[in-house]
């Protein structure tokens, strides 16, 4: 979307929507939506977030009937929104709710129940205490259900996958920036004994064990993703740099084997990432900070990738630990970004050099220095 013509609503968490109507025509069907125009460009193209906290965006020939509102309506309560993903979903799904999360599962309730208890009961309070009693970062509360999809096997998951995102995806759980949506399987299924039923002791017993870590780092991985984008720290589809996004969720993600959930605080020690990022400092360039910073590259280059996960986590380690005031003001401040306006590499930079200074050199070997004393 090019030049926008209306201001839209710059808070992104909210407890009632405007109640615009719209009527899209949608590979030959009709598709009736109520929400919000948040954004109506100069091509009369619209980035729409219905009362489900789906993100549309929509053509000028999609639209049928477009009418604006100035009545409100709340947002999807979980009843509603368990019916929708039940009707949305293949056959056999049964929903699981908690306080914030409506988890559609396909797989044994105990496994629902333990997602449900981990998102729920161990990173929802970790998140929250970790920002605002820790950190002093005021949250938003969550203007729509945090919804979680279980499938049954790798099978069924990737079926799913292919249709919503395209073939060729290998990752085995994800969070959808467009449908507010974490998306997996059952985990366990690649790690127990499938004469044995699955319940919670079996659960806890998989999850203590050195191979369950991948699995509940990656679910923790995903969970963080979402509750950064509906907690207010960062905003769907706007410029939050990649070190920040990806180096925050592999911050929290970390696992803990003497946990009966597997998980129990944010910043523990990634030992993968850090033995990663030590190995990479031989071959590492001088100016690899201000690299990441600028630009999403690294990230996005197969070569490059893994050296720039791993440096991501460790900077954000540093930088929450060594720089915390500092650091949470300019994440705050990338938390007011507004969706779908680009920032140059030179914009980048500079907004960070406003809260943690433009000497490059001494932050560099002050991190360096304490990426090899972490323990």
């Amino acid at each position: 979307m090019s030049k926008i013509l209306l201001t839209f609503l710059c808070g992104m968490f909210v407890t009632s929507l405007r109640a615009d109507n719209l009527t899209l025509q949608l590979n030959g069907k009709s598709v009736e939506l109520v929400g919000e125009i948040l954004i109506e460009a100069q091509d009369n193209s619209l980035y729409f977030r219905s009362h489900d906290g789906k993100i549309w965006f929509v053509k000028p020939t999609e639209i049928v009937k477009k009418t604006d509102n100035d009545d409100t309506v709340p947002p999807i309560n979980k009843k509603e929104l368990g019916k929708q993903l039940l009707a949305e979903l293949p056959a056999g799904f049964k929903i699981y709710e908690t306080k914030h999360y409506v988890i559609a599962y396909q797989t044994e309730p105990a496994y629902a129940r333990w997602i449900g208890g981990l998102y729920e009961g161990r990173l929802y309070r970790g998140f929250e205490q970790f920002w605002e009693k820790k950190k002093k970062l005021p949250l938003s509360d969550p203007a729509f259900p945090l919804v979680a999809i279980i499938f049954e096997s790798s099978a069924e998951y990737n079926r799913y996958v292919t249709q919503e995102l395209g073939a060729g995806q290998s990752m085995v759980a994800y969070y959808n920036l467009q449908t507010n949506r974490v998306t997996l399987y059952d985990l366990t299924a690649e790690l127990r004994n499938p004469n044995q039923p699955l319940d919670d002791r079996s659960i806890e017993q998989i999850v203590q064990t050195s191979a369950a870590i991948p699995m509940v780092a990656t679910i923790i991985h995903e969970g963080t993703h979402q509750l950064m984008f509906n907690r207010g720290v960062q905003t769907r589809f706007a410029e939050t740099p990649l070190w920040l996004n990806e180096g925050l969720a592999i911050y929290f993600e970390t696992p803990a084997l003497d946990s009966a959930r597997g998980w129990k605080a944010p910043g523990l020690v990634n030992e993968q990432r850090l033995l990663e990022f030590r190995r990479n400092l031989v071959t590492r360039p001088a100016d690899a900070l201000q690299r990441m910073i600028q630009s999403d590259e690294p990230f996005r280059n197969a070569e490059t990738a893994i050296a720039s996960y791993a440096e991501a986590w460790a900077f954000n380690h540093f930088l929450l630990n060594k720089h915390s005031e500092q650091f949470v003001k300019y994440v705050a401040q990338t938390s007011t970004k507004k969706p779908l306006i680009a920032d140059s590499p030179e914009q980048r930079l500079a907004e960070f050099q406003e809260f943690l200074g433009d000497d490059w050199q001494a932050l560099d070997q002050e991190f360096i220095e304490y990426a090899r004393n972490l323990r």
